[in-house]
């Protein structure tokens, strides 16, 4: 027969304690990886702030803003369910300037960030 060492209550409750600390930080790098999209770039900015545009002005989207960037000028192209096209553009001059236009109607056209931050208010 062989002696098995006891185990006493303070080193269960340490492993308990190591186990609930890593069970924590491992919950807490999946909820930064799901974050990590939402802080996104200019050209991510843009599309957000375009579909919020689209979506307050009650467009009915067929194809949601596709966004390139080029020479820091962010342009992006949709359509809506009527056939109209959807340009945005956020000049390299300006970046933090938004113009959102559906068939020849300018819908928008301003701030980014105070799209994003009325979405944002509108939702909590």
């Amino acid at each position: 027969m062989s002696a098995r060492p006891r185990v006493g209550a303070a080193a269960r409750v340490a492993a308990a304690v190591l186990l609930i600390v890593a069970a924590g930080m491992l919950a807490g790098c999946s909820q930064v990886a799901a974050l990590a999209p939402v802080g996104g770039n200019h050209e991510t900015e843009v599309r957000y702030a375009a579909i919020d545009v689209l979506t307050t002005s009650g467009v009915a989207v067929l194809t949601a803003p596709v966004c390139a960037t080029a020479g820091g000028a962010v342009t992006c192209s949709g359509t809506t369910v009527s056939g109209e096209t959807v340009t945005v553009v956020s000049p390299a001059d300006d970046p933090v300037v938004l113009t959102v236009t559906v068939g020849e109607k300018q819908l928008y056209s301003g701030s980014i960030m105070d799209v994003l931050d009325a979405a944002a208010r509108s939702t909590s």
